[in-house]
């Protein structure tokens, strides 16, 4: 069951690691897809900053706490998804819901309870040990 829940952890690292990779390397193409049309230069570097780090510094929580055994680090990127989710539903209630938007939503919050239950599993397994 653990090996199932930390490949499940790694698809989720990968696909996050592919994000974050296009924010920082094919913005054009990813803004396209996101419906983001910043204002100014400035406005592109901090997109390309802010949701490149997001992704990427998610992803490499996720395969450090995978790799190393300290699942604590699957805490950290499940607090990333939850913040992300968080902020989508603020926008839902100050805004509107954005039917587009449900999946996006509903996969953050589908990884942060993944990424917490394979946590705890992984610190039962270390602790059975």
């Amino acid at each position: 069951m653990t090996f199932v829940l930390k490949l499940l952890c790694g698809i989720w690292a990968v696909l996050m690691l592919l994000i974050g990779g296009r924010w920082w390397l094919a913005f054009d193409g990813i803004a396209a897809d996101w419906a983001v049309q910043p204002m100014s230069a400035l406005g592109v570097n901090n997109l390309i900053a802010d949701m490149g780090g997001l992704f990427l510094g998610g992803s490499i929580m996720i395969l450090l706490g995978l790799r190393s055994g300290q699942s604590v680090w699957l805490l950290a990127a499940a607090l990333l998804n939850a913040i992300a989710a968080s902020g989508r539903l603020l926008g839902f209630a100050a805004f509107e819901v954005v039917p587009e938007a449900l999946i996006s939503v509903s996969l953050e919050i589908l990884a942060s309870v993944l990424l917490i239950y394979t946590h705890k599993r992984m610190t039962a397994e270390e602790s059975n040990s």
